[in-house]
């Protein structure tokens, strides 16, 4: 990540705007660093854990992630802490940026998390709406698969 993905300049602004990026060096680690990968449950590199501002891990991502997936994890992260702390509207627009924004791997969990998002701010219409358009865009992803009760 570091030759490919750090580098790029849409990532270094995301990173540069969007978060407080720290990375530690696991080949060698001392002490404290040891204690940061137990804490983290790092088993492989690289690992990225997104906290929300309390600290709660709200999404993980590991292994190698070209630029356009790392933003738009960093969307979905931001989705989820809104998510978590009830702010629905919030949630649903980080979530259809990534869903309407074309990331070809990140756009069916986004269209889920937003169908979610939206009926948990009592807007079932919007709702049944993303979880359409999930069907209809990805119908052989997994999250369309978790969404298909809706079907039955």
């Amino acid at each position: 990540m570091d030759a490919v993905t750090y580098p790029n300049p849409g990532v270094a602004e995301t990173l540069n705007e969007r978060t407080v990026a720290v990375q530690i060096n696991t080949a060698d680690p001392d002490q404290a660093t040891r204690q940061l990968m137990r804490e983290f449950r790092q088993v492989w590199t690289p690992t990225l854990v997104w906290l929300d501002h309390h600290g709660i891990e709200v999404r993980r991502e590991i292994g190698y992630l070209e630029p356009e997936h790392f933003m738009a994890g960093v969307r979905l992260a931001e989705g989820q802490a809104h998510l978590l702390h009830a702010e629905f509207a919030e949630a649903r627009a980080a979530f259809d940026a990534v869903g309407e924004g074309g990331h070809r791997h990140a756009a069916p969990e986004a269209l889920y998390w937003a169908g979610v998002a939206a009926l948990r701010h009592g807007d079932r219409d919007q709702f049944i709406s993303r979880w359409q358009m999930l069907k209809a865009r990805y119908p052989e992803s997994t999250w369309w698969s978790r969404a298909s009760f809706i079907d039955k």
